[in-house]
């Protein structure tokens, strides 16, 4: 026997479906389809651990994590010895992020009947058999919480990433609410792509202290040209954010600071220029 390893690994269902992962070539288990997680690092608690394993293999935060159940194995080790390995299943409540393949060869929601033909480690089998038998019809019992949802709101609410600005060629324009530095404050603001570049603006009309955008109304003129405060009729030039009609023609907008940020776009330092 080897010494003993304690590994954790999270169980999340949305809509009936559970998150698995595939372990990539040259790993132990290459090919199988798991629950993700990993090994529990010295200084590290189990959701300390799960957090950073989750991070770094699908680029996502598991939140409102509570242990479900746990496993003890006998597996092979380097050298031919044998392994004894503790593993520490935790349900999790939420996402932040939306789970891509970065250390992992895959990733999937599975329906019940897809994780019943799945090949799994053996460490995994017992687990994914009590999820299996708690199955309503096709569906896995949902994980995903309001609690969970709303520690993912909060979450994002504190992160300059702005959200969906991975996707900001096709939006155009994206609305966002995110924290000043020293916490105290939220910025309303617009992110706008334009022929130079990404622009970012307070969302408050120079005419009157209110919200551009009404009702969920389009914020771009109809020809994609223009950015139109919806309440006073004001447009607005996205290049530079200035007004060339309405009641406050000649003015402009409050530039904001943004920055790259992997795909996407952050709010940079949250102040205004």
């Amino acid at each position: 026997m080897s010494g003993t390893r304690l590994v954790v690994a999270g169980i999340f269902v949305r809509e009936g479906r559970l998150l698995m992962s595939r372990r990539p070539a040259g790993r132990a288990w290459a090919g199988l389809w798991e629950l993700p997680g990993g090994k529990v690092e010295e200084g590290e608690t189990p959701e300390e651990a799960l957090v950073r394993e989750w991070r770094e293999e699908m680029d996502v935060t598991p939140v409102a994590v509570s242990p479900y159940h746990f496993e003890t194995v006998d597996e092979p080790a380097p050298g031919g010895a044998r392994q004894n390995v503790t593993l520490l299943f935790y349900e999790v409540g939420g996402i932040v992020g939306a789970p891509r393949s970065v250390a992992v060869d895959a990733v999937r929601f599975a329906s019940a009947p897809e994780a019943r033909i799945l090949p799994t480690p053996p460490g995994d089998a017992a687990t994914l058999r009590r999820l299996l038998a708690e199955v309503e019809g096709d569906a896995f019992v949902d994980t995903e919480t309001e609690a969970g949802r709303a520690l993912v709101r909060e979450h994002l609410s504190r992160d300059p990433f702005i959200e969906n600005s991975e996707s900001l060629s096709s939006l155009r324009a994206i609305p966002f609410r995110k924290p000043c530095p020293n916490g105290a404050n939220v910025v309303s603001g617009l992110l706008l792509a334009t022929p130079d570049g990404a622009r970012a603006y307070r969302n408050v009309c120079p005419h009157a202290a209110i919200p551009l955008d009404r009702d969920g109304e389009p914020l771009l003129s109809a020809d994609g040209l223009f950015l139109v405060c919806r309440n006073h009729g004001a447009v607005f030039t996205p290049e530079d954010g200035r007004c060339v009609a309405g009641p406050c023609e000649g003015e402009s907008l409050t530039p904001l600071d943004v920055a790259r940020s992997g795909a996407g776009w952050a709010l940079d330092g949250g102040g205004t220029r």
